[in-house]
């Protein structure tokens, strides 16, 4: 015994022999849960068929059945996870007397439910706190809600849910559509109000897709809007999957304004979405809990669905990352966690998003967290971006011949505008930093550095203008994710920066063409497609208001002029990447300030 400890001899036995372990009352409930498969009606196969869905191969174990042990998603119960730092003391938890009928200890007020033996390998049980609906606030308000939302379609609902499986849910596949289906075709009472008002939402943006609503006037989207937040906001009193589902859609709906986007409001909600995320375990491993295998795949597309929201939010908005490694536990994607998929590879869109999105994490924090952002020796910070560099690369070369901007099927709209963007987006987002550290103390006097960045940037920046210009109406009308229009804004923000800190005159024409020329594109696509004309009138209004007379750039009326070659300086037609820095040779390095890599310094602005 330690030291000043003290001993107190309890003459009683414990009691715990009764008591099953939670290892015996999880392995007693699955044989149980195994002799009572879920399985398919007939009139569930005709209502599915209706709204637009094909039953999966598999459907035994993608179509839940009312008998399911779900843990997210019970009909009349909420689940928040018992933290580890709670008052409700885990190796307390190992002696409760579940029921292995339930794999819950009940209480007149609520229930204990154990979901695992062991919390990520250590001997104490995961646990959940069930609760009653009707014993949250707000509860009464739930019926008007949903039936307020389902007035403002009627009787367009099923027609809107239709395209949502069509247009949103390949390539955001945050939804479990069997649960949703068979629910809904017995009633859109048995959605949850949130749920029902963003996919109804966030389908009007395809409103004319349908053959018989393009000939209808558009729902009052603004009353639409105002409902489902406040469905949202009312279902964390009784947090669910479909809450998280919810506030993500919402999130990939355009803005009420979408040239006075309100960003504060969106960081906001994003965090909410995280708060409610974690009551509900979406940052924990949930792949050998005692839920069903459809669950299990949900709340890991959820969680995913929740780090890429997190990580695009903060890099978009110029806000700290929220979630750390420290806290996250959840594993790959893979194929099968997309059991309800209408056709092959339909998952290969969200699965490369989240790749990326992990490589963008470590951006992020490697180079615009509070603590590395002092950093400015170039030199240093072109150490750091290598290997991200390189992680980009083999990512790139990994992309699915689907997912390739050639694959364009006939008749259809094709969302992979959406990954090849973002991708420009994180290889401008490291190239930013290493340009403007060019421009900040200490000065870089490495030429084969500053070369190297110069023409990496070079080839980025005309890639991704290309790019843009080969999108055709069938991706512009596609899903778009909610950054994309920070993709568009980002690319004319770095040639403005390229621009700025050319150290040649020929250069600075040469980025001052290219700037021109990304100008007309957007405003050319414009009509088209949101997010482009987000990002014309962010670069016009905002990020080249009061330098465009120092700049030589015309903000109110731009050309069709394409980036041509200059002096011969610049193999820069809008094909060709080559970059070249004859200019540079007889610069002596070592006697320049930094001036030299921001001429605006020297120019007087009005």
């Amino acid at each position: 015994m330690l030291p000043g400890t003290i001993s107190v001899q309890d003459p009683r036995p414990a009691v715990v022999q009764d008591s099953p372990s939670p290892n015996d009352v999880l392995s007693s409930a699955l044989v149980a849960s195994q002799t009572n498969s879920p399985s398919i009606t007939a009139d569930e196969n005709h209502h599915v068929a209706d709204l637009g869905l094909r039953p999966p191969s598999n459907v035994s174990s993608s179509i839940p059945s009312s008998g399911e042990k779900t843990l997210g998603l019970d009909k009349a119960r909420f689940a928040e996870l018992y933290g580890l730092g709670s008052d409700m003391e885990p190796i307390l938890m190992r002696h409760r007397p579940y029921d292995p009928a339930t794999n819950e200890y009940t209480l007149p007020t609520h229930a204990i439910r154990l979901v695992a033996a062991q919390d990520q390998g250590v001997d104490y049980p995961l646990t959940f706190h069930m609760v009653a609906d009707e014993r949250s606030a707000d509860y009464a308000q739930d019926s008007q809600i949903v039936d307020a939302i389902e007035a403002c379609v009627k009787p367009h609902g099923e027609k809107l849910v239709r395209l949502f499986w069509k247009m949103v849910q390949p390539t955001y596949s945050i939804v479990h559509k069997a649960t949703f289906v068979r629910k809904y075709s017995e009633s859109y009472r048995h959605i949850d109000a949130p749920l029902l008002g963003a996919v109804y939402l966030i389908t009007t943006n395809w409103w004319h897709y349908d053959p018989h609503l393009s000939h209808q006037p558009l729902i009052d989207v603004t009353v639409l809007r105002q409902l489902t937040l406040e469905a949202i906001q009312s279902s964390y009193h009784r947090p669910r999957l479909s809450s998280i589902e919810a506030i993500l859609l919402f999130l990939q709906c355009k803005p009420e304004d979408p040239l006075n986007p309100d960003h504060t409001y969106a960081w906001g909600l994003t965090g909410q979405a995280l708060s409610v995320g974690e009551a509900l375990g979406l940052h924990l491993d949930a792949s050998s809990w005692e839920v069903p295998n459809w669950e299990r795949s949900l709340r890991k597309r959820l969680s995913w669905a929740l780090y890429m929201q997190d990580v695009w939010t903060a890099l978009v908005h110029g806000r700290p990352v929220h979630i750390s490694d420290d806290d996250w536990a959840v594993t790959s994607l893979k194929s099968e966690d997309f059991p309800d998929q209408d056709f092959p590879d339909q998952e290969q869109s969200f699965i490369a998003l989240v790749s990326l999105a992990r490589i963008l994490h470590v951006v992020v924090k490697q180079f615009y967290s509070l603590q590395s952002s002092t950093l400015q020796d170039t030199t240093q910070l072109y150490s750091k971006a290598c290997p991200l560099w390189n992680s980009l690369g083999s990512w790139y070369l990994n992309l699915p011949s689907p997912l390739s901007m050639d694959n364009l099927p006939s008749r259809q709209l094709c969302a992979n505008g959406n990954v090849h963007l973002a991708f420009y987006a994180v290889k401008i987002s490291i190239l930013r930093r290493l340009v403007r550290s060019t421009a900040l103390a200490p000065l870089c006097t490495d030429v084969d550095v500053l070369n190297t960045i110069r023409q990496q940037a070079h080839e980025t920046a005309q890639q991704a203008i290309v790019l843009v210009a080969s999108l055709r109406l069938e991706h512009l009308d596609a899903f778009w994710y909610f950054a994309a229009p920070y993709y568009f804004s980002v690319i004319g923000s770095f040639f403005v920066l390229l621009l700025v800190t050319s150290l040649t005159p020929a250069e600075r024409d040469h980025w001052r063409e290219s700037l021109r020329s990304f100008l007309w594109i957007l405003r050319v696509g414009c009509k088209s497609n949101e997010p482009m004309r987000y990002a014309v009138n962010r670069l016009e209004g905002a990020i080249l208001r009061g330098l465009e007379h120092a700049l030589a750039v015309a903000v109110d009326a731009t050309s069709p002029i394409v980036p041509e070659a200059t002096s011969g300086h610049f193999d820069a037609d809008i094909d060709g990447f080559g970059f070249s820095f004859p200019e540079t040779e007889g610069l002596d390095f070592a006697t320049m300030n930094l001036d030299a890599f921001d001429f605006l310094s020297n120019v007087a602005l009005n």
